[in-house]
């Protein structure tokens, strides 16, 4: 996707940014002729988001239909919808006619918050033969409390989760069981039980069993090894597929029923947050039990797999330096072959029928996401909405152009650098480094607010994945290993110079830098290494690793970065907190952070700030009353719009003459 420079628009104002919406959830109905998606849109006066299901005719790419709801998957069958929304206060999966135009629910869907990591997944499913639906639920609950108590009693080591959006911030006691509805109306049926949770499911294509992930184990707290499952829908007979070789993720059951396709890293030490190890798709046979990888020659993580309905052809996502594409993987070749996707992130993607149709959602640098399908057979892509009209209609935004440097040891590194919105090359301008979270994710060709917002306000922004990044192979992600903070630090301090070098236009006396989670750790770290920053904000940022190991939600992350109990490498964490060498900061710092914030807690920032100030070095803290993790979607939107309003304000403090 290109974008020509209008001069006549105005760079991107925070005002701007209740036009952003996204796309996702595309699914296309069983004719070919119908795609249902999802649009999420700010609403402003409210201070929340909306989620709208929009189908679209794709032989007129007219709109034919629209109504308040998410998730949609159209039936195998027929054209009729499931799709989540609300009812009698309660979430319930709805069915949506196409032909008559009526909605009815279905049954309710009662959600634990119980939280088993981030590539699982609380879905439904429907059936192949169309005649019913299988959906994650627990039983029917409420929290009970002790009358007139405000006490909460806690018993086990994953009491904290996930919150935001009117989630709850603390787990409950309740199990996530397959359940099973049919679309006659009669009851649902509970498929499997005990205290455990399943997750992730896919339906054989006989519509017999249903394939799913669980951690069955004794201890299911204190380790993230999930395993493979599948269960009879008649008999609820359970069968095991995996027998811990690491953690699976994502079944996927085949065409022909004689294998389920699946995600997994080989680690003994697994964590429910960012893993170093690669992902990759492995293949299990359901008769003899046997496993195999399929991209073990793929040096990339893996992250989303589907079968072509017709072949044992199997198409995945996964990045590679800043881009995300579609890619395949045929079962019994080792070679992976690239489909599309160039200088993008693919988000998500889905097929027709007949298989020849991808259907998925794209964005870039300079690009809300958008619906793309790409005709395997003809070779041809073609975009289906154009979601970033309204932004672009007034909005000027600006290019990252790549760059690479050889780092401290001569490995090579990716990084981007956006130019100020009204650049003047006879001018110098502050530079402002973004790091990225993970540790292990990846920056590139992805549209980001944060960073339009700087280039808007005439910061230069530069962005790089050091060594620890996913889309270069399993040792580069693993490269930060046991050493956070030290040659990740080293490759981003060897991308500020070689971004000084390349570009005259940046002021290398007015440099800023900021992150968020990850990237927080990075700034609190980069601050007490170097005073060549002149500014710095820390968002939802890590400063010392044993009580981020004791607190967070995340606490399995540390186990799984510095190999075991954080009880065994007290000196190791100690050496890599940033909090150790903070008597070397002189940097003026911002903190930014929610104040219910699980995945980092919010005592992270109060040890840093409370550190600063009794150093007297220029800082301040604000914390987001009932927020939970960083700037994610979860974020309402007017604390989004005050924290991007902050950041500029304190770059602009120290940054600008």
């Amino acid at each position: 996707m290109e974008i020509e420079q209008n001069l006549e628009k105005q760079p991107l104002k925070m005002e701007d940014l209740q036009k952003i919406a996204s796309v996702s959830a595309v699914s296309i109905s069983v004719d070919g002729k119908f795609l249902a998606y999802v649009t999420t849109n700010v609403v402003l006066e409210e201070n929340d988001r909306k989620d709208i299901i929009s189908i679209i005719e794709l032989s007129t790419n007219l709109k034919v239909a629209e109504w308040e709801g998410a998730a949609p998957q159209w039936s195998p069958l027929s054209n009729e919808i499931a799709y989540i929304a609300g009812h009698e206060d309660e979430s319930y999966i709805w069915l949506y006619s196409l032909n008559n135009e009526v909605k009815r629910p279905l049954v309710p869907v009662y959600e634990s918050h119980y939280f088993m990591g981030h590539l699982s997944v609380k879905d439904f499913a429907w059936a192949p033969d169309g005649s019913k639906i299988a959906y994650i639920s627990t039983r029917p609950f409420t929290v009970n409390a002790a009358a007139g108590s405000d006490a909460k009693v806690i018993d086990r080591l994953l009491y904290k989760t996930k919150g935001g959006r009117g989630r709850p911030f603390f787990t409950d006691d309740e199990f996530s069981h397959i359940w099973i509805v049919a679309l006659d109306g009669s009851e649902a049926e509970q498929i499997t039980t005990g205290e455990y949770n399943e997750h992730s499911i896919s339906w054989s294509p006989d519509s017999s069993k249903i394939a799913f992930i669980s951690n069955r184990s004794a201890d299911q707290d204190n380790n993230q090894l999930h395993d493979l499952w599948s269960v009879d829908v008649v008999s609820k007979e359970i069968t095991r597929h995996t027998e811990r070789i690491g953690t699976a993720f994502l079944p996927s059951w085949s065409p022909n029923g004689a294998g389920i396709a699946f995600l997994a890293t080989l680690g003994k030490i697994a964590t429910n947050d960012s893993p170093a190890e690669d992902t990759h798709v492995y293949l299990v046979e359901v008769s003899s039990g046997a496993i195999r990888c399929l991209t073990k020659e793929f040096d990339r993580r893996v992250e989303q797999v589907r079968w072509h309905p017709g072949s044992e052809l199997i198409y995945i996502t996964a990045g590679d330096r800043g881009t995300t594409s579609i890619y395949s993987v045929e079962v019994g070749e080792p070679a992976v072959k690239h489909i599309v996707g160039e200088k993008c992130h693919i988000l998500e993607f889905s097929l027709d029928k007949t298989g020849d149709q991808i259907y998925y959602t794209s964005t870039d640098t300079t690009h809300l996401t958008e619906i793309f399908s790409y005709d395997t057979v003809a070779q041809v892509n073609r975009q289906l909405s154009n979601n970033s009209e309204l932004l672009l209609s007034d909005c000027r935004l600006q290019q990252a152009e790549e760059f690479w440097f050889k780092s401290f040891d001569e490995t090579s590194v990716q990084g981007w650098i956006i130019k100020p919105a009204d650049f003047n090359p006879q001018q110098k301008y502050p530079l402002v480094l973004v790091i990225h979270g993970g540790p292990h994710n990846m920056f590139g060709y992805e549209f980001e607010d944060r960073m339009q917002i700087l280039s808007a306000n005439n910061y230069g922004v530069l962005f790089i994945n050091p060594r620890g990044s996913s889309g270069y192979g399993q040792a580069f992600s693993s490269g930060c290993v046991l050493n956070w903070g030290g040659g990740d630090y080293k490759d981003l301090m060897a991308g500020v110079d070689a971004a000084i070098e390349q570009n005259t236009w940046i002021d290398p006396k007015r440099l800023g830098v900021t992150g968020q989670s990850y990237g927080g750790y990075m700034a609190n770290w980069i601050i007490t290494q170097t005073n060549r920053f002149k500014a710095a904000v820390v968002d939802g940022g890590i400063s010392n690793l044993i009580s981020f190991a004791g607190t967070s939600l995340y606490h399995s992350l540390m186990e799984s970065e510095f190999n075991g109990s954080a009880y065994d490498n007290f000196p190791l964490l100690w050496q890599w907190s940033p909090l150790r060498n903070v008597k070397n900061v002189s940097t003026p710092t911002l903190f930014l952070h929610g104040q219910l914030d699980n995945e980092v807690p919010v005592t992270q920032a109060e040890e840093m700030y409370i550190a600063l100030k009794k150093l007297c070095v220029e800082s301040k803290f604000v914390q987001y009353i009932g927020e939970g993790h960083g700037w994610r979607p979860d974020l309402k939107p007017q604390n989004r719009y005050d924290l991007l309003n902050r950041t500029i304000e304190w770059f602009d403090e120290y940054l600008v003459p």
